[in-house]
């Protein structure tokens, strides 16, 4: 693995590795892992089979789930020094609500394969059909893609439609506890293959033997209302009732009204490198000279195979170009290094032109300011 190549993924997936909080001595065993689709879990974990004499088990949330997972005999997993601790786990299916019903009936193998994995056993397909439906949300997990395109009849103040999705048979029997959660799940997209995975890596040290691992699907239990709406799936019918009736502005005004943190973490990691002049310095205005020949330094195969104007002149250092066009992001913005080479960046640029930072940007300009008439 090249270190180019491992630095284009830092700078491409940066936002989605700060906002996940992957610990930064994971970053390279993720890259690989995500690159070369290595699925290592069966060399640390095992499925087991669900006591039903459990009593320790939070068994409102688990009732469906026929296994469990745990370590092996003589894993340990160190969140802080392991730079392996860290697995990727495959979908089983993702689709688009509306078409849930129809993918159950489609898709070869898909409705047998979603009948044992939440434990279903019924007469006739179409029950099952029905139960999967509701039993689903149990097992569901969601992302959206901040690049989807919305139908031009649609106003643009709706969100993109989400995906929904089902881990695979490992990451499904992983379950649930608020008290003794000791791995966290998110998912993450891996943009040269277009993939999304979800990864595991353990929030504590991990060392006993067969030790079960429990997740929290809520994340965070500061929030007694987040909680509760989140965790509706596993409660009864009439609780899920008086939940919801007393979800109202009057109520629940933090829900309603809310303006996004004036959180800039995310913005300054993409530029922690950046070198940038204290002052702005005012350029002189440059007298073009027919007869230059233009010295291009460039990363762009596009542009080493097609520019072909006499004018220009292709190098292979930056320090001798007179144009420096790249697609990897500039960090040196100071003149004394650019001195009166021209540049196709521009500092901060990313805020537009990396698809997750301008959704970041346009959410809480609204969530601030709303709409400009």
């Amino acid at each position: 693995m090249s270190n180019t190549d491992y630095e284009q993924f830092l700078q491409t997936h940066q936002f989605q590795l700060v906002f996940n909080s992957i610990p930064k001595h994971l970053y390279r065993r993720l890259y690989e892992k995500m690159k070369n689709e290595i699925f290592d879990s069966g060399t640390y974990f095992q499925l087991c089979p669900v006591d039903d004499d459990d009593e320790e088990l939070e068994k409102p949330f688990n009732p469906e789930r026929r296994f469990y997972v745990s370590t092996l005999e003589n894993v340990v997993l160190d969140p802080e020094n392991d730079e392996n601790a860290i697995f990727l786990i495959d979908h089983a299916w993702t689709y688009r609500i509306k078409d849930a019903r129809n993918d159950l009936k489609t898709i070869p193998n898909l409705y047998e394969r979603m009948a044992t994995l939440m434990n279903i056993n019924t007469d006739t397909k179409d029950d099952g059909i029905e139960l999967i439906l509701q039993r689903m949300w149990k097992f569901n997990q969601t992302y959206t893609l901040t690049s989807t395109q919305l139908e031009s009849r649609l106003d643009s103040d709706c969100v993109p439609e989400p995906y929904w999705y089902v881990m695979d048979e490992f990451g499904s029997a992983i379950r649930h506890s608020s008290s003794n959660a000791n791995v966290c799940c998110t998912s993450f997209f891996f943009e040269p293959t277009q993939t999304m995975f979800t990864l595991l890596y353990p929030i504590v040290r991990i060392e006993q033997p067969y030790t079960e691992i429990f997740r929290n699907y809520v994340y965070d239990n500061a929030s007694t209302l987040d909680r509760n709406v989140k965790l509706l799936p596993w409660q009864r019918v009439t609780y899920r009732k008086k939940i919801l009736r007393n979800i109202t502005i009057e109520n629940c005004p933090e829900i309603f009204i809310t303006n996004l943190e004036d959180n800039t973490e995310i913005f300054e990691e993409c530029h922690k490198n950046d070198f940038l002049d204290d002052k702005t310095i005012e350029q002189a205005s440059i007298v073009i000279d027919q007869e230059k020949i233009w010295k291009v330094f460039t990363d762009i195969d596009l542009v080493k195979n097609t520019l072909t104007d006499s004018h220009f002149q292709l190098v292979d250092q930056q320090d001798q170009a007179d144009i420096i066009f790249l697609k990897k992001p500039i960090i040196d913005y100071r003149q004394q290094t650019l001195q009166k080479t021209l540049i196709n960046q521009y500092p901060f640029e990313n805020i537009l032109t990396n698809k997750e930072l301008l959704a970041l940007v346009t959410r809480r300009w609204k969530s601030l300011y709303g709409y400009v008439e």
